[in-house]
């Protein structure tokens, strides 16, 4: 563990990475890679000793709570133990000062090893995340002096969620509200939660991960509703006197909780080898970007070649998880798209206990 002094006058890194999040639709809006789950940094108001733990204490909180998706994490026993001596857990620290306002806010930075956190998290019999994460996609209409409109990726509030949601790991999008997204969808059918409809205009972006609401604004509290539309499931939480970054908060956590309970990987839960076909793997350059796709999903434990036929890979997988677990991380990806499910392997060569999963190589 090292320590390093930083002074920057740029602005705070999680609201220039939620805003590049918000202004950018990629050609698969599905998923994103996300960057600095296992580093955080924290406002301080000085560098002394005290300072200091406080800083690493809840920096170690934070980095828990964004790898496994959920605020619970905290109230584990094994968690709360490790809470005690964050300093086993940080690789290096340092401090900043951002002079981008009047103030000159001092911030504590830490980066965390990520063995070590995947271990603790591992014997707390907490599931992990990995960094593969699906974005989710906001429809939000909000009622100011009796007016009511739909919140697209520019102005205050994109900000704040992107902020929050940053805080948690967790991509996000908002609507272009263009010429498309106006003829599919109106504001009354954001305010009114119309499910078929919001799923109808989500379409165009990707994403299965639908957080839509209603808030009345009152001075600069907001009341309503927000809800969460996932593979049928719709979970929502009152919204009742809240201020901007508390609604934010609130659906970051609605979000997290949701997503990472579907997705994070129970290392206990072990589903033994699954057989991965891959096709179109023509070159070493595609079996080399392939052992690195394969490396970034948190449910894969090992991979080995099991056999190879012209242009066809077969890899026996060890995984954690399910197999369902495993078929969702790799829907995530751009380059893996299937093409079936409990085929036989190269040959016939799978056994009847094996489960076999069946994908094509795209560039």
């Amino acid at each position: 563990m090292s320590a390093l002094n930083v002074r920057s006058t740029g602005k705070a890194a999680c609201l220039i990475l939620g805003l590049l999040v918000l202004s950018t639709l990629p050609e698969n809006a599905s998923a994103a890679t996300v960057k600095g789950l296992y580093s955080q940094k924290v406002p301080v108001s000085g560098q002394g000793y005290q300072e200091r733990a406080d800083a690493m204490n809840q920096a170690l909180a934070s980095v828990l709570v964004k790898v496994a998706g959920q605020r619970e994490v905290l109230s584990n026993s094994v968690v709360r133990s490790a809470l005690a001596k964050p300093e086993a857990y940080i690789r290096k620290f340092g401090f900043r000062t951002d002079e981008s306002s009047g103030n000159r806010q001092q911030y504590f930075q830490a980066a965390f090893d990520e063995q070590a956190i995947n271990r603790l998290l591992r014997s707390a019999g907490v599931a992990i995340w990995g960094q593969s994460r699906p974005s989710t996609l906001i429809w939000l209409a909000v009622e100011n002096g009796g007016q009511r409109s739909i919140v697209n990726a520019s102005g205050f509030f994109p900000g704040v969620f992107a902020e929050s949601f940053q805080a948690r790991g967790l991509p996000l999008l908002f609507p272009l509200m263009d010429f498309e997204d106006a003829a599919a969808i109106s504001t009354v059918d954001v305010w009114g939660g119309f499910t078929r409809k919001l799923q109808d205009a989500s379409r165009r972006y990707g994403s299965e991960s639908i957080l839509t609401g209603r808030l009345s604004q009152n001075n600069e509290l907001f009341y309503g509703r927000l809800s969460l539309i996932f593979r049928g499931m719709n979970q929502s939480v009152a919204v009742d006197g809240l201020d901007a970054v508390a609604v934010t908060q609130l659906a970051a956590d609605l979000v997290g909780t949701n997503l990472s309970r579907h997705y994070a990987i129970d290392a206990s839960d072990a589903s033994g080898n699954t057989l991965l076909v891959v096709e179109n793997i023509s070159s070493l350059e595609d079996y080399a970007a392939l052992s690195k796709y394969l490396e970034r999903i948190t449910a894969v434990r090992d991979v080995s070649v099991h056999r190879v036929a012209g242009s066809t890979v077969e890899l026996e997988l060890v995984i954690d998880g399910s197999e369902s677990q495993l078929a969702d991380a790799l829907a995530l990806g751009r380059n893996l798209r299937v093409v079936s499910q409990g085929m036989q392997g190269i040959n016939g060569s799978l056994t009847a206990s094996s489960a076999t999963l069946v994908y094509r190589w795209t560039r």
